[in-house]
């Protein structure tokens, strides 16, 4: 029997699994992501996944609306797996950082220091 509320651990199984596909080169994020991101001169941003839209401040263009609708879809299907539905969470962020836009180890120590 399901409990009422969604277990911590499939939960946590649910996030690992979905942040370890995000990084692979499977989700398509990592380049259209990371090419909205230079187009903005940032070298982070978060995804809010249950929301439709592209994240604040960047440029919508097609192949990131998809990416990032894939990622949701693949977000979705693994709850699922787990047992677990829509209702079952409140919000997903998943935060990128790219660091190989910065040239150097001393650029990415300096930026470390500014957060």
């Amino acid at each position: 029997m399901q409990s009422a509320m969604a277990s911590l651990k499939e939960l946590q199984a649910v996030a690992h699994d979905i942040a370890h596909h995000a990084q692979s080169s499977l989700s398509w994020i990592h380049p259209h992501l990371g090419e909205a991101c230079a187009e903005a001169g940032v070298l982070d941003t978060s995804v809010e996944l249950l929301m439709s839209s592209c994240p604040r401040g960047l440029a919508v263009r097609k192949p990131l609306e998809l990416a990032l609708s894939s990622l949701r879809e693949k977000f979705f299907e693994m709850l699922s797996t787990y047992g677990l539905s829509r209702e079952d969470v409140r919000a997903v962020r998943l935060e990128f950082r790219f660091y190989a836009r910065l040239a150097t180890r001393r650029e990415r120590q300096i930026y470390e220091e500014d957060q």
